[in-house]
């Protein structure tokens, strides 16, 4: 046996947990209640149940279901006598207790929550959440098979506090680690506590201790720039106007001597007189002689 209270919700927050958590869509067909029996059609997905409520008069209820096989209970479900589909969302309140939130969707919209209790005594002792709105347990218009086959009742404007929020997001944020029964203990996830503070500013305070703790970062000296040569461009060729003779090096005097020698030939050649000529005065013959000695010199061949 077992004991229902029932909840009115801001479709706000239904949203919200909808949004977060998802949910699955029912539908249920009712046959009209005979002798405080209801007997529905529940077709969940693929999985179709037969289901036999007995009512006792304390207000618990016991439930009894058989599978049925989906062709036989979408043939069940052309007969009732009166339908109802909602999108449920399953929701842990902590200790063990879940609640169910149903977002009607047919024969109207409202939004509703359902706890189960084992009995009174577990009832009366339940602590509301501060998300759920007032209770409509007592009211039999809410009951499932009287929606179905009366019509959605009219619950009014339901209203949404700060607090109601804050439980909400207590609720659904823990599957991603940040709510208030999510938090890691004192003792617990340091690097993630100092990733928090340092995106929250508490980095800033501890950035002076660290530098002064740090040692001194050594200064890199920058290398000095490499100095780049052109290619050598070959030696030329030694004149053989000026090439030393074999297996002797040359001298600066007799380079001096061979200059000497070419002024005076070429003095000589365009007939200046003033210029003395080495070794007394010669005949024009040896001065063309001269002339073509030092400037129409045969090149000297290497010998092997």
């Amino acid at each position: 046996m077992s004991l229902v209270r029932r909840f009115l919700v801001a479709p706000a927050l239904v949203r919200l947990i909808r949004k977060e958590r998802g949910g699955s869509r029912i539908s249920e067909g009712y046959f009209a209640p005979q002798a405080g029996r209801v007997s529905y059609v529940r077709v969940d997905g693929q999985t179709c149940h037969l289901v036999l409520v007995t009512s006792a008069p304390d207000g618990s209820s016991s439930e009894e279901r058989t599978d049925v096989p989906r062709a036989h209970g979408d043939a069940l479900m052309d007969v009732c006598s009166g339908k109802a589909a909602y999108d449920r969302t399953a929701l842990a309140l902590g200790g063990g207790r879940e609640a169910l939130v149903d977002r009607y969707v047919a024969p109207g919209e409202f939004d509703l929550v359902t706890v189960a209790f084992d009995g009174p005594d577990e009832a009366q002792g339940f602590a509301v959440p501060a998300w759920f709105g007032p209770e409509v347990s007592g009211d039999p218009s809410y009951d499932r098979h009287a929606v179905a086959l009366q019509g959605v009742p009219q619950p009014g404007e339901i209203g949404l506090s700060n607090a109601a929020l804050d439980a909400i997001l207590d609720l659904v944020e823990p599957r991603f680690g940040f709510g208030r029964y999510g938090a890691p203990k004192a003792n617990e996830g340091d690097g993630m506590m100092k990733a928090l503070r340092r995106v929250a500013g508490g980095g800033a305070v501890a950035a002076p201790a660290a530098a002064e703790a740090a040692p001194p970062v050594p200064r890199v000296e920058e290398p000095a720039p490499v100095e780049t040569h052109a290619m050598a461009e070959p030696e030329p060729e030694p004149h053989a106007d000026v090439a030393p003779a074999e297996g002797q090096p040359d001298s600066a005097s007799q380079i001096d001597s061979r200059i000497d020698d070419v002024i005076e030939s070429l003095s000589q050649a365009l007939g200046n007189p003033q210029v003395p000529s080495k070794g007394g005065s010669r005949g024009e013959e040896d001065i063309a002689a001269e002339f073509e000695r030092w400037t129409v010199r045969p090149r000297r061949t290497q010998q092997t």
